[in-house]
C-alpha cells in the first residue's frame, strides 16, 4: 500500500558525520556520492512521514558531511537580467544577486537576515545552528516565491558554511548530469566559496611556462588586433613570460595575465589579462586577478596599477580605482605610449578585505 507524506516539516536535526556516512552512499568514480532522502520522521510523534524541503535537506546534509561540492539539478537555468545564462558566480557576487532579489521572496529575504547576523559562523534559519552543531542541520526552509531565488539561497548559504562549490543545472535538459561532468565548459551556473587551497581550487591559476607561449600568444593576439592591448612581439613575451600567469584547461590555455613588479616602489602593474571567447564569462578573469593580489601580496607589494584604453569599468568594480601619473613608478613612466589614450587605475593591496579569497600561494 502507497504511503502519503501528511505534512511539511522542518529539518532540526541530522545524523552525525559517521552516521550519515553508513547512509545511501555509492561509489562513483573515484569517490563517494550521497543522495539525500527528502522524508524525514516527526520529532514529537516519530511518524516516519514528514515531507521536507528538499534544499533543506540538502544543505543540512552537506554541511554535516563538510562536502566538497554539491549538486543541485532544478528545474530552470539561472539567468541574469539579460536572460543569458550565469556560468559562474564567486560568493561575493551571488551574495549581491540574492540581495538584489531580496524583496521578490521570503527565502532570499530569510537569508539576507541571516547572513547579516555578527557570527557568519553559527548563521542558522530561525536562529538554529548548522556549523558548529551537528546535531543542528537547519539550513533552508520557505516556499520558493521567484523564480532560483532558493537554489541560489541554498548555494550560497552552504558555500558561507564551508563547501567550497555548487553546480546548479537545467534539469529540463536531458542528460544534463553528465553533460555537466564530462563537458569542458560544463552545463550550469557554479557558485564558488573560495575558501580552499588554491593548489585546490576549480582550475587552478599557476605561473606560466615556455610551453605555454603559443597558447597565450593565441589568446592575446585578437586582443592586440582590435588594440585592446599592447603589442608584445614573441621576443618581448618570451622575455616577459616569468611575470605570465595562466590558466589551464584540458591541455589548453584559457586565460592569462601578468604582473610586473616595481620591487623599489613597492607596487607592481597587471597587465594583459585576456580570457579565450568561449571561456568568458566563467570568472576565469576575476580568478587570475585574485591570484595576481595574492602574489603582490607575498612579494610584499602594496599597490598594483595599470593602464587601460577600454576596459576599466571591470576593474573599477573590483576595487581599483583612478590615479594621476605620479603615482606610478617613475621607470615605467618613461615607458608610456602618451599618443595611446590610457585611463590609469591603481588598487591598495592593504586595503583589501583580509577574507576576500582565504587561500594561500605556494
Amino acid at each position: 500500500m502507497p504511503w502519503r507524506a501528511h505534512r511539511v516539516g522542518e529539518c532540526l536535526k541530522v545524523p552525525d558525520e559517521a552516521e550519515l556516512w553508513k547512509l545511501s552512499f555509492r561509489k562513483k568514480g573515484g569517490g563517494w556520492t550521497y543522495d539525500p532522502w527528502h522524508i524525514g520522521h516527526s520529532w514529537e510523534t516519530k511518524v516516519p512521514l514528514e515531507t521536507l524541503c528538499t534544499y533543506e535537506v540538502a544543505t543540512a546534509c552537506a554541511l554535516a558531511l563538510r562536502a566538497d561540492k554539491l549538486i543541485c539539478i532544478i528545474d530552470g537555468p539561472i539567468l541574469d537580467e539579460n536572460g543569458r545564462l550565469i556560468n559562474f558566480l564567486p560568493l561575493q557576487e551571488a551574495d549581491m544577486l540574492i540581495r538584489q532579489r531580496d524583496k521578490q521572496s521570503e527565502i532570499v529575504a530569510k537569508y539576507v537576515k541571516d547572513v547579516d547576523e555578527e557570527d557568519l559562523n553559527t548563521v542558522g534559519h530561525d536562529d538554529t545552528s548548522i556549523v558548529h552543531s551537528s546535531q543542528n542541520g537547519k539550513a533552508l526552509h520557505s516556499t520558493r516565491a521567484a523564480k532560483s531565488s532558493l537554489e541560489l539561497a541554498a548555494a550560497a548559504f552552504v558555500c558561507r558554511g564551508g563547501v567550497q562549490r555548487v553546480h546548479l543545472l537545467d534539469g529540463t535538459i536531458g542528460g544534463v548530469l553528465l553533460l555537466e561532468l564530462f563537458k569542458r565548459d560544463g552545463m550550469g551556473t557554479m557558485v564558488a566559496s573560495y575558501t580552499v587551497n588554491c593548489r585546490d581550487l576549480y582550475e587552478g591559476a599557476r605561473m606560466a611556462m615556455v610551453t605555454d607561449l603559443a597558447g597565450i600568444k593565441q589568446i592575446i593576439q585578437p586582443l592586440e588586433e582590435s588594440g585592446t592591448l599592447v603589442r608584445r612581439s614573441d621576443e618581448e613575451l618570451l622575455k616577459a613570460l616569468d611575470s605570465f600567469v595562466v590558466t589551464e584547461r584540458e591541455g589548453q590555455i584559457i586565460a592569462c595575465a601578468a604582473l610586473f613588479p616595481f620591487f623599489q616602489d613597492k607596487c607592481g602593474e597587471v597587465a594583459c589579462i585576456a580570457v579565450s571567447p568561449e571561456c568568458r564569462g566563467q570568472g576565469q578573469g576575476d580568478k587570475l586577478l585574485d591570484y595576481i593580489e595574492k602574489k603582490a601580496t607575498s612579494l610584499g607589494l602594496d599597490m598594483l596599477f595599470l593602464l587601460t584604453t577600454r576596459t576599466a569599468d571591470w576593474f573599477v568594480r573590483r576595487g581599483f580605482g583612478e590615479c594621476t601619473i605620479d603615482m606610478i613608478p617613475e621607470e615605467r613612466r618613461k615607458k608610456i605610449n602618451l599618443s595611446r589614450v590610457e585611463l590609469r587605475l591603481i588598487e591598495n593591496l592593504n586595503e583589501l578585505a583580509t577574507d576576500k579569497y582565504l587561500f594561500s600561494l605556494s
